[in-house]
C-alpha cells in the first residue's frame, strides 16, 4: 500500500513538473522549461534535503547543541540527496519485493551468521528502503526478513502484530531468536512491540534502534498524522511507552545517532538509556541505517548471539 502511495506522488510531481515546463517553454522560455521538466525532480529532492539541514543546524545554534559544519555538513547533505532521491524515486516506489525475505538458514560455504535480523523501516518507507542491505545479508547467508509498517499514517503501537509476524518467521526458520534492526520511527514501533508483552524480550536476541527519536522529534510538530504526533518529544505515547518498560526485561540493545542527522536531533535524542550508544560522525538520517559503524554494530550482536546459541558457524546441525 505505501509503495502505491508513492508512485502516486511521484506520478504527481512528474506530472505537475511535465506541466511547468509546458508552460515556461509556450511563454518563450523553452530551454528554462526543458530543464524544469526533466531536472525539476532531482533539484527538488536536493532542496528539501537541504532545508532540513539547514534547519537543524539553526536549531543547534540557537540551543548550542553539538552539530556538524563545514564540509561534514555539505558530504553529509549530498549523500542524503542521492539516498533520497534513490529511495523515494526508485527503490521504494518500484522495487518493493527486489529482494525477498531469507528466513531460513544457508548450508555451507558463504553462511555467517545462523541468528537472522529483522528489518524495520521508519515513517513514510517500506521494506525497499533496506534494499543495500538486504542484499549484503542475502550476499553473507544471513537470514532476514523485511516488514512494511502498514497503515501509513496508523498508531505506531499497531504496528506490533507486523513486527511479531516477522519475529517468529525467522525463529521458525533458522531456530534461534532473531536481532531486531529498526531505523527512525521503526525504533519506537520495536520498543512498543517489546513493550507489550513482557515475554517478546525473550523471542528476540537484541535490539539496534538507528536515528531513533527515542526522546522525540523536534519536526514532528508540523506533522498530523497519528504516528508523528506520537513522536513529538513529550507525547503521551512516549511517556506511556517508557512506563511500560519500566516493568519489563529488556534485551540487549544498541543505539545508533549522528551529529548529522537532519531529521533527529540533538543526537541525545537518539539515546535509549541503558542501551549501548555508537556515535557516527557526519551521517545523515539516511546514510546512518548503511554507514559501516551500523554495520559493524549489527555484526557484533550476531555473533554474539551465534555464541551463545553455541553454533557460530551459522550451519544447520
Amino acid at each position: 500500500m505505501t509503495a502505491r502511495w508513492l508512485r502516486l506522488l511521484l506520478l504527481a510531481q512528474v506530472s505537475l513538473l511535465v506541466l511547468l515546463g509546458g508552460a515556461l517553454a509556450w511563454s518563450g522560455h523553452p530551454g528554462a522549461g526543458l530543464l524544469l521538466a526533466v531536472l525539476g525532480l532531482p533539484l527538488g529532492h536536493g532542496l528539501f534535503t537541504g532545508l532540513h539541514m539547514a534547519l537543524q543546524a539553526a536549531w543547534s545554534a540557537r540551543h548550542g547543541g553539538p552539530a556538524c559544519r563545514g564540509w561534514p555538513r555539505w558530504r553529509a547533505w549530498l549523500s542524503e540527496w542521492w539516498l533520497s532521491l534513490r529511495a523515494f524515486a526508485w527503490q521504494q516506489p518500484w522495487r518493493e519485493q527486489a529482494c525477498p525475505d531469507q528466513p531460513f538458514v544457508r548450508q555451507g560455504q558463504g553462511a555467517r551468521n545462523r541468528t537472522g535480523v529483522v528489518l524495520v523501516h521508519g515513517h513514510f518507507c517500506n521494506r525497499a528502503f533496506w534494499t543495500p542491505l538486504m542484499r549484503s545479508l542475502d550476499a553473507q547467508g544471513t537470514p532476514f526478513a523485511a516488514v512494511n509498517l502498514e497503515p501509513l499514517p496508523g498508531d505506531i503501537s499497531a504496528y506490533g502484530a507486523i513486527i511479531d509476524s516477522a519475529v517468529e518467521r525467522l525463529r521458525a526458520g533458522t531456530g534461534c531468536a532473531p536481532v531486531l534492526l529498526a531505523h527512525s520511527m521503526g525504533g519506537l514501533a520495536a520498543r512498543a512491540w517489546l513493550a507489550a508483552a513482557p515475554e517478546n524480550a525473550g523471542r528476540v536476541a537484541g535490539l539496534i534502534t538507528i536515528g531513533t527519536p527515542h526522546a522525540g522529534a523536534w519536526l514532528a510538530r508540523f506533522a498530523t498524522s497519528i504516528n508523528a504526533s506520537q513522536m513529538r518529544p513529550g507525547s503521551p505515547w512516549l511517556l506511556a511507552l517508557q512506563a511500560r518498560e519500566a516493568g519489563f526485561a529488556q534485551p540487549p540493545r544498541g543505539c545508533v545517532a549522528s551529529d548529522c542527522d537532519q531529521l533527529v536531533y540533538p543526537e541525545d535524542a537518539a539515546w535509549l538509556a541503558g542501551a549501548e550508544r555508537v556515535h557516527v560522525r557526519g551521517a545523515g538520517h539516511i546514510a546512518l541505517a548503511f554507514h559501516p559503524v551500523t554495520r559493524q554494530c549489527l555484526q557484533r550482536f550476531l555473533d554474539h548471539a551465534d555464541a551463545c546459541s553455541g553454533r557460530a558457524d551459522g550451519v544447520v546441525a
